[in-house]
């Protein structure tokens, strides 16, 4: 492996990461997930638990720790889930109203900003996932990091190898 090959797979996911993440409560259902879904073009949604709450210790000043509400992600309903429910529901008249916390993929499975792409795609095949929520130390979700984002950062790091070999890249 070369220095920008090795390079590529020690890059933080949060160079790559997707930061405008699409979100739910818990409480809403699988037919307003899938409008989301649908609207935001999106093949995944994350599902936040409601009245959660987490110490916040990530302020610009680093000195104090405040007790405030937030959103903790605890699932993640995908487009292969809103498919196999459908095959189920289609039997049942019960299709749309489906409640998010029976249908989502628990427990969610995520990474924190500093992990590198290559352990990334290792917990993605171990886990025969597509998408990792990425959640920071106090269990505030900053970003979202997808096989795309992963397959965006090998083509920007393949061209570069391509331009320093002198080649010209489309």
């Amino acid at each position: 492996m070369t220095a920008t090959q090795d390079d590529v797979a020690n890059v933080p996911v949060f160079d790559f990461m997707t930061r405008n993440v699409i979100t739910i409560p818990e409480s809403q259902t699988m037919k307003q997930a899938s409008k989301l879904m649908y609207e935001g073009n999106i093949g995944s949604i994350v599902i936040l638990k409601e009245g959660s709450s987490s110490n916040l210790d990530d302020n610009v000043s680093g000195s104090t720790t405040e007790k405030k509400e937030i959103p903790i992600p605890i699932g993640i309903v995908t487009e292969r889930d809103i498919a196999r429910t459908v095959g189920f529901a289609a039997k049942h008249s019960i299709f749309g109203d489906i409640p998010l916390s029976e249908l989502m993929s628990k427990p969610l499975i995520t990474i924190q900003p500093g992990t590198s792409l290559k352990d990334a795609v290792v917990l993605m095949q171990q886990k025969d996932i597509r998408r990792l929520p990425v959640v920071s130390n106090n269990g505030l979700m900053v970003g979202i990091i997808t096989d795309k984002d992963i397959l965006k950062a090998v083509i920007k790091t393949f061209k570069k190898i391509i331009r320093d070999h002198g080649f010209k890249v489309l």
